[in-house]
């Protein structure tokens, strides 16, 4: 069943398409003249993380916007300039440093993927900085972030080195926060939890640099190991949000004839073809973004595609745009079954079921050796009531 998209998620859809054009601003005009409840928008806007953009489309278009409302968006876009600015300064201190210590290292997202996305590091919404190291140089990476004044937040600094151990083939992160400024990272040894997600042979060879500040850059994926990055990241968090969306669209728009067919092939090689398709027909429905016949046409009459791009709008609709996935009826169930479908292997279904099934909760309160880990699917409810009746006598 189609969702029911709200004036409001579709004006701010309208503001997230990328480059400025005519047609962007015809469409944003047009959505804003409908009966818009604008402080849902404001909250639509602010879940969907795409304050930046809409900000820009909107003084652009120049719609009539409540000035209440549009002084909120401009109150909370400088923030948000501000706070981008912060991430960017802090991440070529970063990149500085590994480059010193010769540990190669790539930026994930972030200040790298504004530019070259939107060109401008204010538009795109950044929440922390996010980096990838080679997983043998995990361990002077940890070094070097905490010398540069960062303290482990997750896992709890609190465990030991052995529970640690027993974390890393569940995880493909760990994250920090900087003692001072509170700027956190995540530094990444993988892309995804799930190994076979996406094929990463290729992520250190095909790195770039885009430049950021002045003559100082970040050096960051090659453009089709970024896109399908970007797809299957954004397909296995259900396209909770806008924002992610936004970047894939931007990043097609400024592509030539074939350039979309290009990435979507790439993908495919990668092992990524089902993510990059979801996230091609979402960009069109959402983002206008033109198709690509004949290769979009073969996309768009799979079943199993078009059931994969539906589940994406409900979950990115939920609530009128306003809610999580998880917070609607069988939303988190219909999650899991999307991002079992995205890999067509049975390595990745396996290990899918493997993140399901066995959590880092219950590795911390009952650490077993990785050989008895069937055990702890069989444990996960008496120890959910263990944990329960803990809090209750507490």
């Amino acid at each position: 069943m189609a969702p029911s998209l709200s004036p409001e998620f579709l004006l701010a859809a309208a503001c997230a398409m990328w480059p400025p054009s005519d047609r962007r601003t015809e469409v944003i005009r047009t959505a804003a003249t409908g009966p818009l409840d604008w402080a849902r928008f404001l909250r639509v806007v602010r879940k969907h993380r795409v304050l930046g953009l809409v900000r820009d489309g909107l003084m652009r278009a120049r719609p009539e916007v409540p000035p209440e409302i549009a002084r909120q968006i401009s109150a909370e876009v400088k923030t948000l300039v501000r706070w981008n600015l912060a991430m960017a300064g802090e991440a070529v201190r970063l990149q500085r440093l590994f480059n010193d210590a010769d540990l190669p290292v790539l930026f994930l997202k972030g200040s790298s993927l504004a530019v070259l996305a939107y060109g401008n590091l204010g538009l795109r919404n950044c929440k922390d900085i996010d980096l990838l190291v080679l997983p043998e140089t995990l361990g002077p990476a940890m070094t070097l972030i905490e010398r540069a004044g960062y303290r482990r937040l997750d896992p709890p600094p609190d465990i030991s080195d052995a529970q640690l151990q027993l974390l890393m083939s569940l995880r493909k992160d760990l994250a920090f926060a900087h003692e001072e400024t509170g700027l956190q990272i995540d530094l990444h040894w993988r892309l995804f939890s799930n190994p076979h997600a996406m094929d990463e042979a290729s992520v250190m060879a095909a790195s770039r640099v885009v430049p950021v500040t002045g003559n100082v850059g970040l050096r960051t994926l090659g453009e089709e190991d970024l896109f399908t990055y970007l797809c299957v990241h954004g397909a296995l968090i259900s396209w909770r949000s806008l924002k992610w969306l936004a970047d894939i669209g931007a990043l097609l728009a400024t592509e030539p004839e074939g350039g979309a067919e290009r990435f979507y092939r790439a993908a495919e090689a990668r092992s990524a073809g089902r993510a990059a398709a979801q996230a091609m027909l979402l960009c069109q429905r959402l983002l206008g973004t033109p198709p690509a016949a004949p290769f979009m046409t073969t996309i768009r009459n799979s079943p199993k595609l078009r059931w994969l791009e539906q589940t994406a709008l409900n979950a990115m609709t939920a609530g009128r745009g306003e809610r999580e996935p998880h917070d609607q009826r069988f939303g988190t169930t219909r999650g899991s079954l999307s991002a079992f479908l995205l890999g067509q292997s049975w390595r990745y279904r396996l290990a899918e079921l493997r993140n399901l099934l066995i959590n880092q909760t219950d590795v911390l309160a009952v650490p077993l050796p990785e050989r008895f880990w069937f055990l702890y699917p069989i444990m996960r409810l008496p120890l959910w009531g263990w944990r329960h009746a803990s809090r209750r006598s507490s």
